[in-house]
């Protein structure tokens, strides 16, 4: 018996230079939807969910230069501890929260 390697969808195959985990993440996000990116560290996974995807994404960062990399690049981020701040977010805020990291 032989067994198939698994087929790789073609956006994932494609030159795009982003993180494979990434791109198979953002195939699960309904379009439009309202994203919190836990941990967002350079903003990856919102950039590729916000241009692929239109969705509303914001993100939590422990590290302020993630932070000030996540704002350069037009990103909503806020600095903040995951594991205290998250309590200001109303429970039906998001659609998605994603700690991926």
């Amino acid at each position: 018996m032989t067994m198939d390697a698994p087929v790789t969808p073609p956006e994932v195959r494609s030159a795009d230079t982003a993180r494979v985990d990434l791109l198979l993440i953002a195939e699960m996000i309904s379009p439009g939807s309202r994203v919190l990116d836990i941990g967002c560290g350079d903003g990856a996974l919102l950039r590729i969910l916000s241009e692929k995807h239109g969705v509303d994404g914001r993100g939590i960062e422990l590290s302020q230069a993630g932070v000030n990399q996540c704002v350069a690049q037009g990103l909503s981020v806020i600095q903040g501890d995951a594991d205290t701040d998250l309590v200001h977010y109303p429970d039906t805020a998001f659609d998605y929260a994603i700690l991926s990291r």
